[in-house]
């Protein structure tokens, strides 16, 4: 039998190649495969990262505005503090509770939570920098100061008035004295924390506009 080596030849070099073609496209299949599972991973991850985040930055804010609320109304009692009927100790009361919660907050419980700047691009100084953030403690300690002279007042009026002698109304009258400064400190810390409230939800919609990206 005559063997046609022009025919073997082709029938080899076909097989050879359909081989090398097939192995090919199983390569490809498999990094196709490897960069949907990356792809598909990293996904779930910046998901979850997300979700907690804007958790996290929805109960802040949240709280945020009760706390500004709750100052807020103390602010109103204080201007108007020979006529008020508010309550000062059940917004005082409110106040710590949120307070409280707030700094819970900035526990370690929570410190994965600034992973999320692995993932998403937070970075925009136009809502909060590290001025504000300057401005912020400054304010916090100028109202402190301005509370102590208020309280100093008060103990004094409330010494004498205990004793029912006519000097606790001077000494209520000189603390009045120091509550425009008083208002004017709470004023503006009051201004910091909507401030900051509405950078922390510039960050919530950051971070949603962000997700629908990928």
């Amino acid at each position: 039998m005559k063997i046609d080596l022009t025919a073997i030849s082709g029938f080899l070099t076909g097989s050879l190649v359909t081989l090398i073609i097939r192995e090919v496209i199983n390569q490809i299949n498999k990094k196709v495969d490897f960069n949907r599972e990356i792809k598909r991973m990293t996904y779930q991850k910046k998901l979850e990262r997300a979700e907690s985040a804007v958790a996290f930055y929805w109960t802040y804010s949240n709280k945020a505005v009760e706390v500004k609320k709750s100052l807020e109304t103390i602010h109103k009692a204080v201007t108007e503090i020979d006529e008020t009927e508010l309550d000062i100790q059940i917004i005082s009361g409110v106040l710590n509770q949120n307070s409280n919660t707030l700094a819970g907050l900035a526990g370690d419980k929570y410190f994965d939570i600034n992973g999320i700047h692995l993932y998403f691009d937070l970075e925009d100084s136009k809502f909060w920098n590290e001025d504000d953030l300057g401005q912020l403690y400054d304010s916090i300690a100028e109202l402190k100061f301005r509370d102590n002279d208020v309280q100093f007042w008060i103990s004094l009026h409330n010494v004498h008035f205990d004793k029912n002698e006519e000097l606790a109304d001077h000494y209520w009258e000189e603390m009045k004295k120091v509550l425009p400064e008083y208002l004017k400190s709470l004023q503006k810390f009051i201004n910091l924390i909507e401030k900051n409230r509405k950078a922390t939800d510039q960050l919530i919609k950051t971070i949603k506009n962000q997700i629908k990206k990928i």
